[in-house]
């Protein structure tokens, strides 16, 4: 018993401090994103991680593999990665980072009603009714102050569909990929797609088009800016540290009691958010947060005390 508390207090330190990581990456990400293309910033991240994982498998002796025993899964899982985590960026750089970061949490409610579909669970009225409130923050944090529904907030929204996706394939090919392959078969693919955008656009000629808002995606390739090069390293070591100290995390404790923590880096995305942007939610904003938060944890509460793990077994990252 004492043993199990002093490993759970172990995940959810691990847990906090991944959260907290990601949190420091996004606003990186955001302060650079008027300068650097997307593409470069996915490239780097990707290309850096699989060397990352591969030398932290190499140094605790774990055995490398770069195949997967499910290829087309593995294929579609990479594709939803790029565009899934490009479409997460992209959104960063738009509206305040907090905002984007709670709506992606709703990958939870997600999750839990694909297991449905996917592993047959069963979900109760209670479960049923916490989806439908934190759904209904989406509306609230969408809504700006004119009334008008912002079109920007559904690109986190497709974010959390292709999430909620990409576990289910993770779910369904533990049994013969570990994680580390799914891993590095991902960041292979997200390599691959981000290094042809280098090779057709790299040279900035998106910007041609003329087409406005899409700067982040257009700009040219900056090979020679060393100090480009060391901040995307910066990016891509932070990230797949994060991912490390996350994997950990449900390694060595109960999922269904750390699962909630994953909330926390919320409050860090908060505080930097005004400290380096000036970015304070507005009262409806507030309220989507509370009512998408309050209904995640207790969505992870009810699973863990039906004894069933579908969202609380997925990490939010």
């Amino acid at each position: 018993m004492i043993q199990g508390q002093q490993q759970n207090n172990r995940g959810i330190a691990l847990v906090i401090s991944a959260m907290t990581i990601f949190a420091f990456q996004d606003v990186i990400i955001k302060l650079i994103s008027d300068d650097v293309s997307l593409f470069q910033i996915l490239f780097y991240r990707s290309l850096s991680g699989i060397l990352l994982i591969l030398g932290f498998q190499k140094l605790m002796g774990q055995p490398i593999r770069l195949w997967t025993a499910y290829p087309g899964l593995a294929l579609y899982r990479g594709v939803a990665f790029f565009f899934g985590y490009g479409a997460f960026y992209f959104t960063q750089s738009k509206i305040p980072i907090a905002n984007a970061t709670v709506i992606f949490m709703v990958s939870p409610f997600l999750i839990t009603i694909m297991s449905i579909v996917v592993f047959g669970s069963s979900v109760g009225a209670r479960r049923w009714a916490a989806m439908l409130i934190g759904f209904s923050g989406v509306i609230f944090i969408a809504r700006p102050e004119t009334g008008e529904f912002n079109w920007i907030y559904l690109l986190p929204l497709s974010v959390a569909v292709l999430y909620a996706t990409s576990m289910m394939i993770a779910k369904k090919t533990a049994d013969k990929d570990t994680v580390y392959q799914q891993i590095i078969v991902m960041y292979l693919v997200t390599t691959v797609l981000s290094g042809l955008m280098g090779i057709f656009f790299g040279d900035g000629s998106l910007a041609s088009l003329g087409i406005h808002g899409i700067e982040f995606l257009s700009h040219p390739w900056q090979l020679e800016n060393i100090a480009v090069s060391l901040t995307l390293v910066v990016i891509a070591l932070i990230g797949t540290t994060g991912f490390l100290l996350l994997h950990s995390a449900y390694r060595v404790a109960d999922p269904a009691v750390i699962s909630p923590y994953e909330y926390s880096g919320l409050a860090t995305v908060l505080m930097l958010s005004f400290m380096i942007f000036g970015d304070v939610p507005s009262v409806f904003e507030t309220t989507g947060m509370v009512l998408i938060v309050g209904a995640g944890i207790y969505t992870f509460y009810r699973e863990r005390i039906q004894g069933q793990d579908a969202a609380a077994e997925a990490t939010l990252r």
